[in-house]
């Protein structure tokens, strides 16, 4: 956990400026020009629009009007000096900001290498915190905590094997830091929650668990409008909580392996494509029931060997005139997993089995009569 006591600095630089002596020198300069121009141009014989005889009172109402020009030159100065004051201000107070945000990140990333379980789960609260202030550094608030949860990590026994064993204090620290993880994303759901405000939510941003291994978590009803990975992903015990999620972006499980976690998509929303290629369902249960696809779904070269799948009133339809989202099951393997495809609405779209390299526990197809845009195996097809 050492890698969370980097500090963050912030990039780039001001911008370049004259020193203020020499914008002044040159205002000086330009009114002492001016003033020049004044005199020669109001009292040379060749250009003044006066007599060609200028009297004193003359002369003294030019040297008038070329002291008002002065003055409003200085004005000019006295408004210069304030700006760049304003600006050396200004300066002054981001680098305090920044420097202030710096020292908030490091102690919120050095909370969360700590050995205690009770200061990393504060350090997950305080770079919460943080990133709901920081707006240059949400992003890595965000890594920071996804990074938190990607960290090597074996799911506890059950309780009854715990009990088992009589020695309750063996596994006090593995349970504490499923406390925390656990923590991590329900405090990324509740920000997810919120209603999406340009530039100071978390849902623009991207979140990123590849090869996490999740045992529980609950991120129901959120809001992810940018790009959301666990690809490579183990999911192990527990219940993880997709219901009503909207995921406007891709969603990438590409490789991740479904051990005994029940992952539910209850009414879950996806307008991005999904990724699920080459997974592993071995136990657990994924639940789609009432999700909404309108992209396309990929289960390519999965191997469905053990637990549930449930696509129960499962809707695949897309919002774009003519186009039909693809559920494809290209190279997989249904050896042992129980595929329930309950009454789908997928007349506009496609179900595709046609090219499965095993079909010895078929998924069961409970599909309405008008649904017919399935391709099965050609020697079912065939039947």
């Amino acid at each position: 956990m050492s890698a969370f006591r980097t500090v963050l600095k912030r990039g780039g630089g001001e911008r370049p400026t004259f020193p203020l002596s020499v914008h002044v020198l040159l205002m000086v300069v330009f009114a002492a020009l001016v003033l020049s121009g004044l005199l020669w141009l109001l009292t040379s014989d060749q250009t003044s629009p006066l007599s060609p005889d200028p009297n004193d009172r003359t002369t003294l109402e030019v040297i008038r009007l070329s002291l008002y020009a002065i003055a409003g030159i200085g004005g000019v100065i006295a408004l210069t000096v304030a700006y760049r004051r304003q600006r050396i201000i200004e300066a002054t107070e981001i680098r305090e900001a920044t420097k202030l945000f710096n020292e908030r990140f490091a102690s919120a990333a050095e909370q969360l290498s700590s050995q205690r379980a009770a200061n990393r789960l504060a350090g997950v609260y305080a770079m919460a915190a943080l990133a709901d202030d920081w707006d240059a550094g949400r992003q890595t608030c965000i890594n920071v905590l996804c990074a938190y949860v990607r960290l090597p990590y074996e799911t506890p026994p059950f309780r009854h094997e715990r009990e088992a064993v009589g020695d309750p204090e063996r596994f006090r620290p593995v349970l504490e830091e499923r406390l925390v993880r656990h923590s991590v994303l329900n405090v990324i759901g509740g920000r997810l929650r919120r209603a999406p405000i340009p530039g100071r939510t978390w849902h623009q941003h991207d979140f990123d668990f590849t090869g996490t291994n999740l045992d529980g978590g609950n991120l129901n009803d959120a809001l992810f409008l940018g790009r959301v990975s666990f690809a490579f992903g183990r999911f192990t015990a527990g219940t993880i909580d997709f219901s009503r999620v909207r995921f406007e972006g891709p969603v990438d499980f590409n490789r991740a392996r479904f051990l005994g976690a029940r992952l539910r998509f209850a009414e879950a929303r996806f307008a991005g494509p999904v990724l699920l290629s080459e997974t592993t369902v071995a136990g657990g249960a994924l639940d789609f029931s009432s999700a909404h696809f309108t992209r396309d779904v990929s289960f390519e070269g999965t191997a469905f060997t053990g637990g549930q799948v449930h696509f129960a009133k499962t809707v695949c339809s897309s919002p774009v005139l003519g186009a039909r989202p693809v559920l494809d099951f290209s190279g997989a393997s249904f050896t042992g997993t129980a595929v329930v495809f309950d009454r789908p609405d997928i007349a506009a779209a496609t179900l595709d089995f046609s090219r499965v390299a095993d079909w010895s526990h078929p998924p069961v197809l409970n599909l309405a009569e008008e649904q017919d845009a399935v391709r099965l195996p050609e020697r079912e097809a065939d039947r």
